[in-house]
């Protein structure tokens, strides 16, 4: 009769370390994945991933964390409070190349795809209306970042030389937003749909991004976090092309998302063309390496960096 006792508490104790085990498996398992955003067109996917469930769908447990500026957005992912990101092409390179573990597992949007992010413009009343008659005035911009590049090119490839190009620092955007409306910088360059509302007021469109590869945005996560999750990742971005595809399809479904989410200016909400957004795919590696080769130009990056140490494409869909 003891024996038996203690052989049922000693079956009882297994079976309660074995339900303990399996819980921190399942726990481990619906890990939250804090993944950083802007409020920025080209992240429509993942607000509607979250929205719509599709995150939940593929297995992932997702809290999307908003900032307003990149460099907030940035600080939270090399200090560890975030898994991931989303981003353009440049500010990765920048971490990677300054020794943080970073890796870009897929491209989101590119501008060949379907239209403008960015775009020069001259202040509203300026009688300024194209880059030669710009140069040496100043441009406000984010110094470092895809505008900046955006700026440089467009210049360039209206003949101006890269030495004459004149900038100004102003990286939050809704204040270099509001200094062109007044008049109170020459020019500026700007993501949309800042861009359309600065063109109704007033503000000359001097040159945009359209069909320039540098202007892609990317999902990007800690190399770590790769390297043990994988299937999680895997499960991200199996939503995040679900979300695609919806958006693709049913543009109409996801616009109040897009009116809440990216805080659309109060003329454009029900006016706006909700993006279209290709497939995910890895970023190109030429597009990749003018990024790289750029920002070492600028002496950005203190270190070289091979296409396959900066993406891995290995979890795409």
């Amino acid at each position: 009769m003891k024996t038996s006792l203690k052989f049922k508490k000693i079956l009882l104790i297994a079976c309660l370390f074995s339900l303990t085990v399996y819980s921190g498996v399942l726990a481990k398992d619906k890990m939250t994945v804090k993944f950083g955003v802007l409020p920025a067109l080209q992240a429509l996917p993942l607000f509607v991933a979250e929205s719509r469930g599709l995150f939940s769908k593929h297995g992932v447990d997702v809290e999307l964390i908003l900032f307003n500026t990149t460099a907030e957005k940035d600080i939270a992912l090399v200090s560890g409070s975030l898994q991931g990101c989303f981003a353009d092409l440049v500010t990765p390179m920048i971490l990677k190349g300054n020794g943080r573990d970073i890796v870009v597992v897929a491209k989101t949007y590119d501008t060949r795809f379907d239209r403008r992010m960015f775009a020069v413009l001259s202040k509203p009343g300026s009688k300024v209306s194209s880059f030669k008659e710009l140069e040496g005035k100043p441009v406000a911009i984010s110094s470092n970042s895809v505008v900046d590049l955006v700026n440089e090119k467009l210049h360039v490839a209206a003949g101006v030389s890269k030495d004459t190009i004149n900038t100004i620092e102003l990286k939050n955007i809704g204040l270099r937003f509001q200094a062109l409306i007044t008049g109170q910088i020459e020019a500026a360059a700007l993501p949309e749909p800042l861009v359309t509302v600065a063109i109704s007021r007033g503000a000359k469109l001097l040159g945009d991004d359209s069909g320039l590869g540098e202007s892609q945005t990317v999902l990007v996560f800690t190399g770590e976090f790769v390297n043990k999750n994988m299937e999680l990742v895997r499960g991200f971005l199996a939503a995040v092309e679900e979300a695609n595809h919806l958006i693709n399809e049913h543009p109409d479904s996801v616009r109040d998302i897009m009116v809440d989410k990216v805080r659309l200016p109060e003329s454009l909400k029900s006016k706006y063309p909700v993006p279209k957004f290709p497939t995910l795919a890895a970023p190109d590696r030429k597009v990749l390496n003018t990024v790289l080769a750029w920002l070492n130009q600028r002496k950005v990056i203190h270190s070289d960096i091979e296409y396959e140490q900066a993406v891995n494409d290995q979890l795409l869909p």
